[in-house]
């Protein structure tokens, strides 16, 4: 008998352990995820020539910043996948923290979605990409429910934004850059009507 109850037990217990793992991961799965931050310089892309615009502009600097988050999907399709872009740049009193958000639609299933905010030559020139403190990013579903966030550098305390006033208008998404005509051949669908 105390055999039959011993072997019960190690079954019961094998199976609980085998189980369990499975039961909470479910449960911690989440429909989206950051899953990475890319920053860096990128030249603006010509087309055709500088010539179309009076020739190259003496006062622009060429470099952008491009600021692009992978995310991943778990729904079949999802739309109003909304990402926050947080920007501390500057130093001393002129440090401001950049907010843009875009809303991405017709979102499919899978680990291969890309979102960006790009900051306009003239701005980084201004407030410089050294000077760049923090970006976090915070990605929201369809129900304007927060299911994702990342940082860079990765130890940012949440809500360090909060102690700014924050700055819009600075961060463009790619529809509203010189990469227009090429943006949604590596970028999620915009919402139309809710582009900054």
């Amino acid at each position: 008998m105390r055999l039959k109850q011993l072997v019960l037990g190690c079954a019961i217990s094998v199976l609980i352990m085998a189980t369990g793992p499975a039961i909470f991961s479910q449960e911690a799965v989440r429909d989206f995820a950051i899953k990475n931050i890319l920053t860096q310089p990128v030249e603006s892309p010509t087309y055709g020539g500088n010539a179309d615009l009076g020739g190259r502009p003496a006062t622009l600097w060429r470099n952008w910043l491009k600021i692009e988050v992978q995310f991943e999907s778990r729904p079949a399709w999802a739309d109003d996948v909304q990402i926050q872009y947080y920007v501390l740049a500057g130093q001393g009193e002129g440090r401001k923290v950049f907010v843009g958000d875009v809303t991405h639609i017709n979102v499919a299933k899978g680990s291969q979605h890309f979102s960006a905010m790009f900051m306009q030559p003239n701005t980084l020139k201004r407030y410089g990409i050294n000077q760049i403190d923090q970006i976090t990013v915070r990605l929201f579903d369809n129900k304007k429910k927060l299911v994702s966030t990342m940082s860079v550098p990765p130890n940012a305390r949440e809500g360090w934004w909060d102690r700014f006033t924050p700055t819009p208008g600075y961060l463009l998404p790619p529809q509203d850059t010189p990469w227009a005509p090429i943006a949604d051949q590596r970028f999620e669908a915009v919402k139309p009507n809710t582009r900054p």
